[in-house]
């Protein structure tokens, strides 16, 4: 399993996050999805046998996800703030 820290594009609260963590479960492939301490970050959980970096693009984009990681920074800040 890899994991990739990234970030919602948008963010409307608790139910819009519970939303696209039910829709990116639901892609074979994806095994665990968190919500993590920054703004709007959370994590993804993915088999790389099942889904290449093409098909995780094309996911995180489908669903409202930054394409490209965000790894938090040791205060907790977003790497770009």
């Amino acid at each position: 399993m890899k994991t990739i820290h990234t970030i919602l594009r948008e963010d409307f609260g608790c139910l819009d996050r519970n939303l696209v963590r039910s829709e990116l479960l639901s892609e074979r492939g994806v095994t665990h999805v968190s919500f993590e301490s920054i703004r709007n970050g959370l994590s993804i959980e993915y088999d790389p046998a099942i889904i290449d970096d093409s098909k995780l693009v094309e996911i995180m984009c489908r669903y409202g996800v930054f394409p490209e990681a965000v790894l938090p920074r040791p205060d907790g800040q977003p790497a770009d703030s």
